[in-house]
C-alpha cells in the first residue's frame, strides 16, 4: 500500500515539473534569413511566440521567426513601466558581463485609450497569446539567450533557452 501511494505521489511531483519547466531550442545564426558572410556586423531579429497556459504554469514560448540584418544596433529599447516584463539574457562562453534587456510582456499589456472625459488613460490588457520582438547585436561569444518571466505573484522564472550556433 505504502508502495503503491509513494508511486503516485511520485508521479504528481513529476507531472508538476513537466508544467514548470522551460522550453529550449537551438538556432544556427550563419542559417538565419538575411544574414550575409560578407557583412563586419549582423543584427539579429527574434519573434518568439508566448501562449499562457493557464494558472500556475509557465508561459510557452516557440521562436517563430529569425532574420538578420547588417548594421550595428544603437541600443534603443523602449522602458518598460509595467510589474509583468520579459528580461532577456545573453549569455556568453566567456567572462563577459551579462546584461539582461527587458521588454513588455506581450500577454500582459498596457494600452493607451480614450477616458469618459475625453483624456487618454492607460488600461491594462491581458492576453492568451502575443509575439515578442527581440533584436540583438551579433556576438560570436554568446552561446544563448535566456527568457525569464517577471511578474509580481511568481517573481522571474526562466521560460526558455534559445542555444546559438554559428
Amino acid at each position: 500500500m505504502h508502495t503503491l501511494r509513494n508511486c503516485l505521489l511520485l508521479m504528481l511531483v513529476g507531472v508538476n515539473f513537466l508544467n514548470c519547466s522551460s522550453g529550449e531550442s537551438l538556432l544556427t545564426i550563419n542559417e538565419i534569413f538575411g544574414y550575409s558572410k560578407d557583412a563586419k556586423d549582423h543584427i539579429i531579429f527574434l519573434n518568439f511566440k508566448i501562449t499562457e497556459l493557464g494558472p500556475g504554469k509557465n508561459e510557452r514560448v516557440r521562436l517563430v521567426k529569425a532574420a538578420s540584418g547588417a548594421g550595428r544596433t544603437k541600443n534603443l529599447n523602449a522602458p518598460v513601466h509595467s510589474p509583468h516584463y520579459i528580461e532577456v539574457v545573453p549569455r556568453y562562453k566567456t567572462g563577459r558581463i551579462e546584461v539582461g534587456m527587458a521588454f513588455e510582456h506581450p500577454l500582459y499589456r498596457s494600452v493607451e485609450v480614450p477616458g469618459h472625459d475625453g483624456t487618454i488613460i492607460k488600461q491594462s490588457v491581458i492576453a492568451k497569446e502575443g509575439i515578442l520582438h527581440v533584436r540583438f547585436q551579433e556576438d560570436r561569444n554568446m552561446d544563448r539567450i535566456e527568457l525569464y518571466s517577471i511578474t509580481p505573484d511568481r517573481g522571474s522564472v526562466k521560460i526558455y533557452t534559445l542555444n546559438l550556433k554559428p
